[in-house]
Order: structure tokens, then C-alpha cells, then sequence
């Protein structure tokens, strides 16, 4: 058994909410974010949202490692309001998984 701290993951995604959308995904947002919570190994979740265009969102999920991340990837899907929100998208969103390479990260 290896004594070595798990290497956590972040996960990083895009998308663009329909226009006609972006109030409804704001007020289901908590909530998923909350039913998120309850997963295995996820440690933070946030949004953003761009200051170029109002539509354009950014979620990033901490995972304890990438192990996690993969099965909460999973499990997400399932939640209750997995369905509604990936509705609510223009199309599917970009991104993935990352490591930490360089730099200072807050916190």
C-alpha cells in the first residue's frame, strides 16, 4: 500500500446555453451543484460565465484523482437534474481532464 497522496483532477468544461435558456439554467444550477455534492470524490465545483458572451459557461470540478473523476463522470448522468440542464445546452460541451502542471493554484 502506497503511502503517496492521491494527485487530484480538474475537470474543465465549455458550453454554450440556448438564449432562451440561460434563466432556467441559472435557477437549476444550485441545485445540480448540490446534487453534484453528494458524489465520490468530488472536493469543489464551480461556474463561471464569460464576460464576452452571456450564453458561454465554464464548469470546474476538483476531484480527489482522476479515478473519481472518471467514475463521477459517470454517476452524473444519473443525477436528477443532469437530464434538464444538458437540455438546456446549444450543443454538447469541450473540455476534459487536467493535472496541474505549473504555476500557483489559489487556495
Amino acid at each position: 500500500m502506497s503511502d503517496r497522496k492521491p494527485t487530484p483532477c480538474t475537470e474543465i468544461y465549455i458550453y454554450t446555453v440556448r438564449g432562451d435558456a440561460v434563466e432556467a439554467m441559472l435557477a437549476l444550477k444550485d441545485r445540480l451543484i448540490e446534487e453534484a455534492r453528494t458524489l465520490d470524490g468530488l472536493l469543489a465545483s464551480s461556474t463561471f460565465r464569460s464576460n464576452d458572451d452571456p450564453n458561454v459557461f465554464a464548469d470546474q470540478m476538483v476531484w480527489r484523482d482522476e479515478a473519481a473523476a472518471v467514475a463521477g463522470g459517470t454517476a452524473f448522468r444519473e443525477l436528477p437534474s443532469s437530464g434538464a440542464f444538458m437540455a438546456l445546452m446549444a450543443g454538447p460541451p469541450s473540455g476534459g481532464r487536467f493535472h496541474h502542471v505549473a504555476g500557483r493554484v489559489p487556495g
